[in-house]
């Protein structure tokens, strides 16, 4: 059986993954420029969920 899997870290372990700053990224989530379901803030803390993001940028290819 198969199960759904996501994974949601926090914006500062993803940042070297995505290969761009925290404060960049950050402030691109403030203006609008990612969907809400790639980047939120979550209790205080900017969370990224990996899995949109990688379907979100293959999109705007």
């Amino acid at each position: 059986m198969s199960r759904a899997q996501f994974q949601v870290v926090a914006l500062k372990a993803a940042s070297p993954l995505i290969g761009l700053k925290e404060d960049t990224l950050r402030k691109a989530a403030r203006t609008g420029q990612y969907p809400s379901t790639v980047i939120k803030k979550v209790g205080g803390s900017w969370m990224v969920d990996i899995e949109e993001w990688n379907k979100w940028h293959r999109d705007q290819m």
